[in-house]
């Protein structure tokens, strides 16, 4: 993304001078999508329930401050924040800041997990991104899709991350807040419903939330591998009589594999991983795969996610997302981009885009 410099130089008053400089950048896309959603991802359905299929305009434009300073011994400081996520930076879950040296590098706010920064994601199509089912299930973060219409946010912000790198070799550790945090989860809260319908788990709370990952790079490929885990506890609940009859305390881990490279005009990544927590288990694979040639470039993803349940009252979860999209570059930041998703949902109609996005 090319940055527009607006400042260069602070001055320092007292021991020697130190250079600030605060960038703003940003980026945009205007087009069409054919799906059944609004724009705040709710989905549309008539009066029998059925998806309300349709061609809608989709734009958005957003603007981008990082700001980056030196001290006298020369560790390095800043942060960033996009301008819609202001209020959300206050409170350290928009944007992040950090410190760098030869000590590694310190991040915290709305940071990747250590298992997301050493295996990423696979690559995505469109020019919106068309539901992200290219992105994996990672518990440092707020978007991951187990079910078809719950997320498994575990993992509150502000995080925290470290992470140190040597000869191609980047380790990351990866921190939630270390009093705990309360968790707004659905999806946990059900999962973990007893087997009596009448008792539920509620005032969900997360602790000793961590991560490790570890990442080996070489100009050509890469291989990458982290493990996360989540202490949530809570209380059991007579809905009935609506009443507190028991304390929860249980672990969700998920660990993940992952690599890819570049060779020529090709470009690979492949992952495979697993979460697990009381009374259900998941598996989740895929690989993704670009062309490039001239200007265009063609890609294509395919995931797989499976869930089971035991002993409670939820369908296990069996679906197979895939996507084709195909880009051409215009040069000086803008691409025309289209994509077609299967998100492989019941009552959910495939998504496609045809757009222009633009970073400045």
């Amino acid at each position: 993304m090319k940055n527009l410099l607006l400042a260069s130089t602070a001055l320092i008053a007292f021991g020697g001078a130190a250079h600030a400089e605060v960038a703003i950048s940003g980026s945009g896309r205007m087009g069409v999508v054919y799906d059944a959603f609004d724009q705040n991802g709710n989905l549309l359905v008539d009066e029998f329930g059925d998806a309300e299929e349709g061609i809608r305009f989709s734009s958005r434009v957003r603007v981008a401050f990082t700001l980056t300073q030196e001290t006298d011994n020369g560790v390095t400081f800043g942060g960033s924040i996009r301008a819609d996520n202001a209020s959300a930076g206050n409170k350290g879950e928009g944007g992040s800041v950090f410190m760098s040296g030869a000590f590694g590098k310190i991040s915290m706010g709305d940071v990747d997990g250590a298992a997301e920064s050493a295996v990423g994601n696979l690559a995505g199509v469109g020019y919106t991104g068309l539901g992200d089912f290219n992105e994996a299930v990672y518990l440092q973060q707020g978007n991951s899709d187990l079910s078809s219409n719950d997320t498994l946010n575990v993992f509150p912000l502000p995080g925290a991350l470290y992470e140190y790198s040597m000869d191609g070799f980047t380790g990351y550790i990866g921190l939630g807040n270390p009093s705990g945090l309360d968790v707004d989860s659905a999806f946990y809260e059900q999962a973990t419903n007893l087997d009596i319908a009448q008792f539920a788990i509620e005032d969900l709370r997360q602790n000793n939330s961590w991560g490790i990952g570890a990442k080996y790079a070489t100009d050509a490929w890469w291989v990458g591998a982290g493990y996360e885990q989540v202490q949530l506890e809570g209380n059991v609940v007579d809905t009935i009589a609506d009443s507190v009859v028991g304390s929860f305390d249980s672990d969700l881990d998920n660990w993940m594999l992952g690599g890819g490279g570049t060779f020529d005009a090709f470009t690979v990544a492949a992952q495979y991983g697993q979460l697990g927590g009381d009374n259900f288990e998941g598996t989740q694979y895929g690989i993704s795969g670009s062309y490039t040639w001239d200007a265009f470039t063609v890609t294509a993803f395919v995931r797989q996610v499976e869930v089971d349940y035991d002993d409670i009252d939820l369908e296990d979860v069996d679906r197979t997302p895939y996507g084709l999209g195909l880009a051409y570059d215009l040069g000086g930041g803008a691409t025309v981009a289209t994509g077609i998703v299967d998100p492989d949902i019941e009552g959910q109609p495939y998504r496609a885009d045809l757009g222009v996005s633009f970073t400045f």
